[in-house]
């Protein structure tokens, strides 16, 4: 059984692989945005249509988590800039092939499904939310960082290492050589670390915080 399921996996990434294009890194402010609540100063960052990207759909359609971050920066404008403050947001979406949902996770809160993928981004857009803003009247600015990716690095070494644990006992316990089969997939794997990706830089015109509204 565990034979047949890492071969259905195994087909499932030859196929991504062999079809997707190289990973697209780069900045679109159309699609992307960050900009400032008049009266508290907080930040807003909107994913808006990058989630709908078709290559990234596709990909977590065929059972790799699509992982989303966004790190935001706050920074005094003035003759010496200095960083106020921080914060990051996470998200995933992956979809599973046997209910047919999409299990969502945003921030610090629990997972939830939704049976399709346009109502999954509806969920991410409508509770992304920071609490990053200006405590002091000053001039500011925002600095983001938005990072979507389908196979991070670390799920590789993840997968890697459920991979030794599965085969190796169906190759007699030889613990010096592994199996023919763990070395095409780890292989499949890191080209699979090629998959779409996007990153986005942006940052926001100074604004100035007169301070807590009364």
């Amino acid at each position: 059984m565990r034979s047949l399921r890492l071969l259905r996996a195994g087909i499932a990434l030859i196929a991504i692989v062999a079809t997707r294009p190289v990973p697209v890194w780069g900045q679109d402010e159309r699609e992307t945005y960050i900009s400032v609540a008049p009266q508290t100063g907080a930040v807003q960052v909107e994913v808006g249509r990058l989630l709908a990207d078709r290559s990234l759909e596709e990909a977590v359609y065929e059972g790799l988590p699509l992982r989303i971050r966004v790190d935001v920066e706050l920074w005094s404008d003035g003759f010496f800039d200095s960083e106020v403050g921080s914060e990051e947001w996470r998200a995933s979406i992956v979809y599973d092939p046997v209910t047919l949902d999409y299990q969502v996770r945003a921030g610090n809160g629990e997972a939830r499904e939704f049976g399709t993928l346009s109502e999954a981004r509806a969920h991410l857009e409508s509770t992304f939310g920071l609490d990053l803003r200006p405590r002091r009247p000053g001039r500011y600015y925002y600095l983001a960082v938005v990072e979507l990716e389908t196979l991070s690095r670390s799920d590789f070494d993840e997968l890697r290492r459920w991979l030794d644990g599965d085969l190796r006992p169906a190759v007699g316990g030889d613990t010096d050589v592994e199996g023919a089969l763990t070395q095409g997939v780890r292989r499949l794997f890191v080209r699979a670390l090629g998959l779409p990706a996007r990153r986005i830089r942006l940052r926001t015109e100074a604004f100035t915080f007169e301070g807590e509204p009364q």
